[in-house]
């Protein structure tokens, strides 16, 4: 595929443009790139490329095309050229045709700067593994035996001002990603958001420089290119680059629609939202944070950033580089396993990839790369637009989610995992799917927070946990927490059970303050601190005394979604037992340890359950 290509091309592309031609070695070892080869008796030597190719009766075509576009201009300036020129023979009708009804534009970009190269390439003995960088900046094979796979004719044909070799073919322009997006065709949908933040600027380098005027500087020649911020801070790829190879697939509209739909939902907001900050202890009105929430432009009303909010989410993991082994298969290389991962520009680790290549309806070639047309939205929600929303010291700003009343500091914990060795029975109430959170097999060490025993042990204080639930969607979670016996860091310690409840606090959608008890739903008044160590059954967790136990505390849905703002949801797990009498001291634990919290999508634990 003429996408793969050396690195090293773009890399010798910019020393062409970065130093004076004279002083460049070519790919080939020639010396001099504006030299032209020895005329000998030819008696082309002497003239330009244009008067060369004009009156040569094999090249009537390329002589059509480069002055109905007013190229002949530039080949019979004194500006050094190589060119590879098809011969009449080589063109199809068809392909002829189509040129010669195209814009001048067109037939320069795909014809014509297709087919020329700066400074002097003659044919030799030394090409092996050479690439050519074309005007239109596309890369080429050129070897003594072909240019870009295709024959010669006639080679080394000197002029006054260049070189030019015979080809018995043409060469095929093909766009790259970027330019691509303009031409997709039955994906009018994710074409038509891309376009809709296309900008122009000023490319300096490229502009000639004019005069200063009124201390603002001005252009003689002012050279507009575009650029786009959905590819640029969304899909964090350079579409545009031809020295790297990506794949790119493209939703046609109806894999967009269903994709919408489904994403749409998880970013219902409100025109205001009040939360319970923690952190003050009082009720206050959120604001949009100024992060990534934003997406891509500034939301005038909360539809406007859920449909913005929606669309980013499903251009955000597009893209893939071929650069990272667990992307082969994309490119053609084999089919994905079920264990293989592949990864996004944009920084996702994506599973069950083998979806897109069932789901894949084209692939067309492009200058740097492929695309391949999806009918159906491929990736799995929990890993893109509605992941799991997680409270543990494994996150790093674990700090500012936990809250705590009675209770002036906390410790982490870090327990290396080789201590833990042969004592399965600790986890053994750890169900797989957060057994492999709480254990990630990146890290070394089971962590927790505790609290600090010497600020709570022997006293009659009851610490209270506050999580804040930050980037909450509206959608359907199942709640788990993940609590830690004595045992796991001092295997000798007395076992004592927990006598724990828990409570949500959220908003609703009339932006009401509600407290609900878990997992029940009952509701519970404000004073729900003043716990007199009385409970019922269905409200008091106990767990299994000596062992990590997970809570389980059912499902709920939230009807707004906080996400990007500096609202939350805060989940409160507090004692059901009075400790004013040291008999409960010693028989309950009085000592709240915590691994994670874990808010899990209905659609993943409904997977993990099945």
């Amino acid at each position: 595929m003429k996408w793969v290509r050396l690195f090293t091309a773009g890399v010798f592309y910019l020393l062409l443009l970065s130093f004076s031609p004279l002083l460049l070695t070519s790919c080939s070892d020639y010396s001099d790139y504006n030299s032209e080869p020895s005329a000998g008796d030819q008696p082309s030597a002497g003239k330009t490329l244009w008067e060369n190719i004009s009156s040569d009766p094999q090249l009537t075509k390329f002589a059509a095309l480069a002055q109905q576009s007013k190229f002949s201009e530039a080949l019979n300036s004194p500006r050094f050229y190589t060119v590879w020129a098809p011969v009449d023979a080589a063109f199809s009708d068809a392909e002829y045709n189509r040129l010669k009804a195209s814009d001048s534009a067109t037939i320069v970009k795909q014809f014509l700067q297709q087919h020329m190269t700066e400074y002097n390439y003659p044919i030799s003995s030394a090409l092996a593994g050479t690439t050519i960088i074309s005007l239109n900046a596309k890369h080429h094979p050129f070897t003594q035996a072909s240019f870009d796979g295709i024959s010669y004719g006639d080679i080394n044909i000197p002029a006054s001002n260049g070189v030019m070799h015979k080809l018995n073919g043409v060469s095929e322009f093909y766009p790259n990603l970027y330019e691509n997006i303009d031409n997709l065709a039955g994906c009018d949908l994710i074409k038509n958001y891309i376009q809709k933040y296309d900008e122009y600027y000023l490319d300096v380098n490229a502009s000639v420089i004019g005069p200063l005027r009124d201390g603002k500087q001005t252009y003689l020649d002012s050279v507009m290119k575009k650029r786009n911020n959905v590819i640029r801070s969304i899909m964090r790829a350079d579409l545009e680059d031809e020295d790297s190879t990506f794949c790119m697939l493209v939703p046609s509209d109806q894999a967009w629609n269903e994709a919408y739909a489904a994403i749409n939902p998880c970013y219902n907001y409100i025109p205001k939202m009040d939360y319970m900050d923690l952190e003050k202890k009082t009720l206050v009105a959120s604001s949009l944070k100024a992060t990534d929430a934003k997406a891509d432009k500034a939301a005038e009303t909360d539809g406007e950033l859920q449909d913005s909010l929606t669309s980013r989410n499903i251009v955000s993991n597009l893209v893939f580089s071929n650069w990272y082994k667990g992307n082969q298969p994309l490119f053609g290389n084999g089919a994905f396993a079920p264990t293989d991962t592949a990864y996004t520009t944009s920084g996702s680790h994506l599973t069950n990839m083998q979806v897109v290549l069932d789901h894949t309806t084209a692939i067309s070639e492009m200058s740097n790369g492929i695309t391949r047309t999806i009918d159906a939205f491929p990736f799995s929600s929990w890993e893109t637009y509605n992941p799991i929303i997680e409270w543990s010291p494994s996150v790093r700003d674990y700090s500012d989610r936990i809250y705590t009343m009675k209770v002036t500091k906390l410790t982490t914990h870090n327990i290396p995992l080789d201590s833990l060795a042969g004592r399965d029975s600790l986890f053994s109430k750890v169900p797989p799917m957060l057994r492999q959170m709480i254990l990630p097999k990146t890290s070394r060490f089971f962590s927790y927070v505790a609290v600090d025993d010497a600020n709570i042990d022997g006293t009659t204080g009851k610490p209270e946990f506050n999580f804040a639930l930050r980037g909450v969607r509206s959608t359907t979670y199942h709640i788990y927490v993940v609590t830690v016996p004595a045992q796991v860091e001092e295997p000798m310690r007395v076992v004592k059970p927990y006598y724990l409840r828990f409570f949500l606090s959220w908003t609703d959608a009339a932006n009401k303050q509600q407290y609900t008890v878990l997992p029940n739903g009952a509701k519970s008044s404000i004073e729900m601190t003043t716990d007199n160590g009385e409970s019922t059954a269905t409200l008091t967790y106990l767990g299994d005394p000596g062992r990590v136990n997970v809570f389980d505390l059912g499902e709920f849905t939230f009807p707004a979604c906080y996400y990007g703002l500096d609202a939350y949801p805060s989940l409160m797990m507090m004692h059901t037992k009075s400790y004013t009498s040291s008999a409960n001291r010693q028989k309950y634990d009085q000592l709240m340890r915590v691994a994670g919290v874990y808010l899990v999508p209905k659609d993943y634990n409904d997977l993990w359950a099945n």
